[in-house]
């Protein structure tokens, strides 16, 4: 297995927009930042519409994307230097939301009980009380 690589001691190629007037520079990673508010969720999930689909319930990579990238003569270690990531299979679930709850007794029983417990008495009933003990 591979020994992980410290973050900071990449160097990027950075390509300009515009070729003819600029060159490729390499930089440091902490010259690399990107502008506040550039990425969003809106702009991810527009990202992810444009160039994902779900298949069998896993996201895959649109055909159109990978052709238009190269992606199919690249790998994992094209883009990431340590090894790949082993994810441990978990079957798909088909519910959606929340399991409902499960309720030992009726709300109109849980009611009644707190009713009847001593001490579950309101503010207002107890000082009610209180105050009747005091006049007589």
């Amino acid at each position: 297995k591979k020994a992980i690589i410290e973050p900071s001691l990449f160097k990027y190629k950075v390509q300009p927009l515009k070729k003819h007037l600029y060159e490729p520079v390499i930089v440091k990673a902490s010259q690399l930042s990107r502008r506040k508010h550039l990425f969003s969720r809106d702009r991810l999930k527009l990202f992810l519409k444009q160039h994902c689909e779900p298949h069998d319930g896993v996201i895959k990579t649109k055909a159109t994307s990978i052709e238009k990238y190269n992606l199919a003569e690249q790998n994992f270690s094209y883009f990431f230097p340590d090894d790949p990531p082993t994810f441990i299979f978990s079957p798909a679930s088909r519910r959606r939301g929340r399991p409902p709850k499960r309720e030992s007794t009726s709300l109109e029983d849980n009611i009644t009980a707190k009713r009847n417990t001593p001490g579950s008495k309101s503010k207002v009933s107890r000082e009610r009380t209180r105050f009747q003990k005091q006049k007589e």
